[in-house]
């Protein structure tokens, strides 16, 4: 029935607009401590997906009570709606999905990790604290002179790997959670829409009886 979909999709509303306020928290702790990862939208990204658990929560709101009192137009601003949450969805899951690939975080980080000077340097190391690990590539590969930043861990891991395990363990489940999502409202909208469908050809028929 269109309203026990409705409250399936009402439950993972809720569960991803809490999965959003936990990467907000998160993505803006990095963002407040780590210079060298401002670049790439943690935060942001973090917004959208709170949003979209929160957009999905009032849509399907509507389409709940739209199931329970049989109601067209609610069913139809129940799809409608949920088709617009669904794209935005999916294309931003996928989106924070490529954040750990290697020349996603070379491309935001390794110019600048590598440059030079005082600053530069401090910016290494509250990189290096704030993720446990030590160089970019290799844990050794900021040692050299001219950026001698110096590791007092002993066979940490690289800072792109410490990077990639952070985001596995922090925003890829949440995007992961929003691809499985998403392809469940793709196939919950159709059965809703061969639903309606099919109610508008009952009712165009029980009106040609009268």
């Amino acid at each position: 029935r269109s309203s026990d979909l409705s409250a399936i999709f009402l439950c993972l509303g809720v569960g991803m607009m809490g999965s959003g306020i936990t990467m907000l928290g998160n993505g803006q702790d990095v963002e407040d401590n780590v210079e060298l990862l401002n670049n790439l939208p943690l935060v942001p990204a973090s917004y959208v997906v709170t949003f979209l658990g929160v957009m999905i929560i009032v849509v399907s709101a509507v389409g709940v009570y739209g199931g329970y009192q049989k109601n067209r137009f609610y069913l139809t601003m129940f799809l409608f709606f949920n088709l617009s949450i669904f794209v935005l969805l999916l294309v931003n899951s996928i989106y924070i999905l490529t954040y750990d690939d290697d020349n996603t975080l070379d491309t935001v980080v390794k110019d600048f990790w590598f440059e030079e000077g005082i600053d530069a340097r401090q910016r290494r190391i509250a990189y290096q604290n704030y993720f446990d690990c030590c160089g970019w590539v290799s844990n050794t590969d900021s040692l050299a002179s001219g950026y001698s930043t110096p590791c007092t861990r002993g066979g940490p891991s690289a800072c792109r790997e410490a990077t990639q395990k952070w985001l596995g363990e922090n925003f890829t489940p949440t995007a992961l959670f929003g691809v499985v999502f998403a392809s469940l409202q793709g196939v919950g909208l159709l059965s809703l829409l061969i639903y309606l469908c099919t109610r508008k050809e009952e009712d165009e028929e029980e009106l040609l009886r009268w």
